[in-house]
C-alpha cells in the first residue's frame, strides 16, 4: 500500500484479468485508425466516496505523409462493460479505492498493462504530471522511440 503520493503499488493481475487485457488491446487495435502506431490508454478507477468513477485520457500516435501525429482515440463499444467491471473490481481490491490501469498497444501486436494503486487525481480535476499531462504529452515525450518504431 502507497505510504506517500509517488509511492504506487503496482497491481498484479490474475490469469483472467490478464486473458480479458489481451482482448481489449486487440479490439483497441482492430479500431485504430489507418496508420497508427501506437495507443496509450490511462484509465483511473476510484469507488471511494467522493470520487467514484472512471476518468479516461486515451491517445493514438498516426503515421501521416506529414510524419507523426497524435490524435485523441475513441476505443470500440465491444468491451465497454467488461473493461469497466475489470476496472472496478481492480479499485475495489486496492487498499486506496483507486487504480490506474494504463495499457500501451503496439501495431506490432505488442501491448503492456501496468495496473497500480494510487488516489484520485483526474476524478477530482488533477490534470498535471501526476495524471493526464504525460498522456497528453505522449507524443513530444517519445518521438525518438516512436520513430524508431517506424523501422
Amino acid at each position: 500500500m502507497p505510504n506517500h503520493p509517488g509511492e504506487n503499488a503496482t497491481v498484479t493481475l490474475d490469469g483472467e484479468q490478464q486473458a480479458l487485457v489481451e482482448q481489449i488491446a486487440r479490439s483497441y487495435a482492430g479500431a485504430a485508425p489507418a496508420g497508427w502506431l501506437r495507443i496509450v490508454s490511462r484509465q483511473e478507477c476510484s469507488v471511494a466516496g467522493d470520487s467514484a468513477g472512471i476518468a479516461n485520457v486515451r491517445v493514438v500516435i498516426v503515421e501521416t505523409a506529414d510524419g507523426l501525429e497524435q490524435q485523441d482515440y475513441r476505443p470500440p463499444r465491444d468491451l465497454h462493460r467488461q473493461t469497466g467491471d475489470l476496472l472496478r473490481g481492480l479499485a475495489a481490491a486496492s487498499p486506496t479505492g483507486v487504480i490506474v490501469f494504463l495499457l500501451v498497444v503496439d501495431r506490432g501486436g505488442s501491448h503492456t498493462v501496468t495496473v497500480t494503486q494510487d488516489e484520485a487525481r483526474v476524478l477530482v480535476g488533477t490534470r498535471d504530471e501526476t495524471s493526464s499531462r504525460p498522456v497528453h504529452d505522449y507524443l513530444e515525450r517519445h518521438r525518438e522511440e516512436l520513430i524508431a518504431l517506424l523501422g
